[in-house]
């Protein structure tokens, strides 16, 4: 591997006496990103689905108790990979990278822009190999190679839009391939299935062109649908058996190819892995299904042992309030009970099979001789989904997309063997946009002033070495949220104002606008609303949110859905 210029000595030594002697190589950098697992998903973090590999990397390394995504699976993509806020790349406002999302505004494109440097690129020209296997999800096509075929299909999805030449180069440019990843096994959309048998058609890729899956893995695949649409789509390989390939395996499979590969090189590598699991839909092999149907006979229960194993770790507190929202698994009619049951089961399968493939994962890395120089940031995107309630993330309120703690807070892990000190625990406010500028300190790598011929926008995050390191950091003096017609800031780790927090639609049926203010560090559970006792500090945070809205060129809500209509939904 590259060996260390002495600026990078001087970091890493700085986290002495937990590096050892000899360490004297740039470490090799892993991110695993899960897509809308839970707070309390994993056993280290109070949870019952069996996740043995995670939690052995939690117990090896850090868990972060309040690292903040940004509510949404593309935002949160865009700020990881380039550290500054969603909306100054295009993903403000709870835009995602498809095309029936995108919208003819800055902030609001649903595509990386060309001139804003990714963390793979920074890193690449830096003397990194970069590496990436999972979901892309962060806009771009290859409409350019068959204009004919996807030109009509893009002039339904963008209104008012015109489709140019300079327009679909824009969208190739905004691929994997075309930002800094020297390797990549894509999916590059919302969702799909997880598993693919050989007589389906499939939308991966490698590099650019389609790949070439491989169907080595037997399943008997138990593949929930829910309404007309789902069982249309995604409802096809229920109670098939048979081989296949199933996208947790086969992701996990290749990155570790590639790792093998990279590690025959001298040079470090970077590698991204963003896995589809739990998301929607959902499919996991049969048998991890049963086996928690079987657990899951009562889910109340579930939900309280979530809650005091969460207590038991040290990660949330037994002596504040919380609020019980069991109406999906506990008020509903049977019938719809029973559905919910099911859903849990699947998705605590999907998340035992993850489980095992970052084991699998680590053990490649054990296997290749980098395991020791590595470090490995693993995180979910957001919260769990709505279809599961608050189940997966109590004891917190709020799903995906909703930006209570439940929506925007999730489990975080780092592992990095003689750098971070085992079993330990980080109580500092993390952001997801702080992971590029603390990558780029531990690589020695300096952010570009200029960027193809453009002045990029700095980092909005911060590095978090020390917080890496066990020394306490103050929080930032605010972060921001914004997700179709919500807003929301944290101001000095403390104080949370909430606007509107509810879907657009939902709230805009009630007179006047609705303000929420919590105190996070004695309200953690978001049971108190003090808004109405402390209007001067609601009346500050608006402020301060309205120009950052302002700043950011969030567009109003009420004008989206003039275009897209159906947006909500």
């Amino acid at each position: 591997m590259k060996k260390l210029t002495s600026l990078s000595l001087l970091i890493l030594s700085s986290f002495m006496p937990f590096v050892s002697q000899a360490e004297d190589k740039r470490p090799n950098i892993v991110v695993i990103l899960s897509d809308d697992s839970g707070y309390t998903d994993l056993g280290s973090f109070g949870g019952e689905i069996e996740t043995p590999n995670l939690d052995q990397l939690a117990q090896q390394g850090m868990r972060f108790s309040r690292f903040y995504s940004n509510a949404r699976c593309s935002p949160t993509r865009a700020s990881l990979l380039t550290g500054v806020d969603a909306a100054h790349v295009g993903f403000g406002g709870g835009v995602v990278g498809d095309w029936v999302r995108e919208l003819p505004f800055e902030a609001h494109r649903a595509r990386l822009p060309y001139d804003q440097p990714l963390i793979s690129e920074m890193l690449g020209s830096n003397g990194y190999q970069t590496l990436m296997a999972g979901k892309w999800h962060l806009g771009g096509s290859y409409i350019k190679e068959n204009p004919k075929k996807l030109a009509p299909i893009w002039r339904q999805a963008h209104s008012g839009m015109e489709l140019t030449e300079k327009e679909m180069e824009l969208d190739y440019l905004g691929l994997p391939p075309q930002r800094g990843f020297q390797q990549s096994f894509v999916f590059h959309g919302a969702q799909g299935n997880l598993f693919v048998r050989p007589e389906d058609g499939h939308e991966y890729y490698e590099g650019n062109q389609k790949a070439t899956l491989k169907y080595d893995y037997n399943y008997k695949m138990r593949c929930y649908a829910g309404g007309p649409f789902e069982q249309k789509h995604y409802g096809s390989c229920d109670g098939k058996s048979g081989k296949a390939f199933y996208a947790t395996d086969g992701m996990t499979d290749r990155a570790i190819d590639m790792i093998e590969e990279a590690s025959e090189k001298t040079e470090p590598f970077f590698m991204y892995v963003a896995y589809r699991a739990p998301h929607k839909p959902l499919q996991a092999p049969e048998e991890l299904v049963q086996k928690y149907l079987k657990r899951y006979s009562d889910l109340q229960k579930i939900a309280d042992e979530r809650h005091k194993g969460l207590v038991k770790t040290g990660l949330f507190s037994g002596d504040v309030d919380t609020v019980n929202n069991n109406y999906m698994w506990t008020k509903q009619d049977p019938e719809k009970i029973e559905k919910f049951r099911l859903q849990s089961a699947v998705h605590a399968a999907m998340m035992e099979k993850l489980d095992e493939n970052v084991g699998k994962l680590v053990q490649g890395l054990k296997d290749s001789g980098e395991y020791d120089n590595t470090l490995i940031f693993y995180f979910s995107d957001n919260g769990a989904a709505s279809h599961i309630g608050d189940l997966m993330n109590v004891p917190y309120k709020g799903v995906k997309a909703l930006l209570w703690e439940g929506g925007a807070r999730t489990h975080a892990i780092a592992s990095w063997p003689g750098v971070i000190k085992p079993g330990t625990m980080s109580d500092d406010l993390i952001w997801v946009g702080d992971i590029t500028p603390t990558l780029l300190e531990i690589t020695n790598t300096e952010f570009p002033e200029k960027f193809r011929g453009k002045t990029p926008r700095k980092p909005d995050g911060r590095s978090v070495i020390s917080s890496i390191k066990g020394e306490p950091m103050t929080p930032p003096e605010a972060i921001y949220f914004n997700d179709k017609g919500q807003q929301s800031v944290i101001y000095q780790g403390r104080w949370k104002l909430l606007v509107e927090a509810g879907w657009y639609l939902q709230t805009l049926a009630k007179p006047g606008i609705a303000y929420e203010l919590y105190d996070l560090d004695n309200d953690p559970g978001e049971t108190n609303n003090l808004a109405d006792k402390k209007p001067e500090m609601v009346k500050k945070l608006l402020a301060m949110s309205e120009k950052w809205k302002a700043e950011n060129k969030i567009v109003d809500y009420a004008e989206i859905i003039k275009i897209k209509p159906n947006d909500p939904y």
